[in-house]
């Protein structure tokens, strides 16, 4: 069976006070992780999450839902000695629910480059981004950590041995579309990978080169944001978002686009299958720090990735790219 999925996010915090979900209901997670299997269609949901009892809760409802289990554990800025006992613990939790019957599999980390610090030099993501955008920044970091590849790959072996080490199930990694993995500690191919205007057919080509490394590819995420061009801007088009703003509000005019996305989706979808991924997750289910509001400054939903719009009282509304991913998945 191919793997359709979408990414659900139980809560993170990669920049501070600034937290993806700050409230978590188990009765809604429930509710919507049935959706995801019964009217999306999807067969497996990657979970995103740094909170160990919300991602079991997650995953617990998940199982029963029938979906495949993608346990995606993370942390804001971790030291590496923190971040492997993080990932050590949900490999538990994912041995325990595989043990049960449940189909897991243990995404060991996720845009390490960016999201661990150690690999290039910064305090922050943001520095981290800066550092890999400047040459001269690159070359003390290189100095200081080793040239960035061989950094990332250390981290991965350690992850990898650490996450074998108490899950008996399939393991793999979410990577940026830059990053030179060694997928040889892994079982499968996983990456990030969005289109920022470059043609289809280069898009799909990436994914085939990727299948060269003798193991499934998985397209860990895919998506599109919610207003006319955001498919130019790839996984960077949330930064039309100013959350220094009281309250946030979009930096720059755009127009709220729901058809554009549910195109984009649908075509990197088709795309990805004919490609020859094994599956791909598309990101993200809902974005809950991104509410849906009328006023178009204040629309932040518009730079969200969500196939569900999340309203400022918490409720939801179906967004065209909801029946879009529906369809493709129930196409099987």
């Amino acid at each position: 069976m191919r793997i359709w999925g979408v990414v659900y996010d139980t809560g993170v915090e990669l920049l501070p006070g600034r937290p993806s979900r700050p409230d978590f209901d188990p009765d809604q997670v429930r509710a919507d992780l049935g959706v995801i299997a019964g009217e999306l269609h999807a067969t497996a949901v990657r979970l995103v999450g740094q909170d160990l009892d919300r991602l079991r809760v997650a995953a617990t409802a998940a199982a029963e839902a029938g979906l495949a289990v993608w346990l995606s554990p993370g942390l804001r800025e971790p030291e590496p000695s923190a971040a492997l006992a993080h990932l050590e613990a949900c490999a538990t939790d994912a041995e325990r629910l595989r043990a049960e019957g449940a189909d897991v599999v243990l995404v060991a980390g996720w845009e390490a480059t960016l999201f661990q610090p150690g690999i290039v030099s910064g305090a922050t993501a943001t520095d981290r981004m800066a550092t890999l955008g400047s040459p001269r920044r690159l070359l003390g970091s290189t100095l200081r950590h080793g040239p960035f590849p061989w950094a990332l790959n250390r981290h991965l072996r350690r992850a990898a041995r650490t996450a074998r080490e108490h899950f008996a199930g399939p393991v793999t990694y979410a990577a940026l579309g830059f990053e030179t993995v060694e997928w040889g500690p892994f079982d499968l191919v996983g990456v990030d990978h969005y289109r920022s205007g470059e043609p289809l057919d280069a898009w799909a080509g990436a994914i085939t080169a990727r299948r060269r490394h003798g193991l499934p590819v998985v397209l860990t995420e895919l998506g599109c944001a919610t207003y006319a061009g955001a498919a130019e801007r790839g996984a960077l088009a949330w930064t039309v978002v100013d959350r220094d703003a009281d309250p946030p509000r979009l930096r720059e005019p755009v127009v709220r686009d729901e058809g554009a996305q549910a195109e984009e989706v649908g075509t990197l979808l088709d795309a990805a299958d004919a490609a020859g991924a094994a599956g791909a997750f598309v990101f993200t289910y809902a974005a809950f720090s991104y509410p849906h509001r009328p006023d178009p400054e204040h629309d932040l939903d518009a730079a969200g990735y969500g196939l569900v719009a999340v309203l400022p009282d918490g409720t939801q509304r179906r967004k065209a790219a909801f029946d879009a991913v529906a369809r493709r998945f129930a196409a099987g």
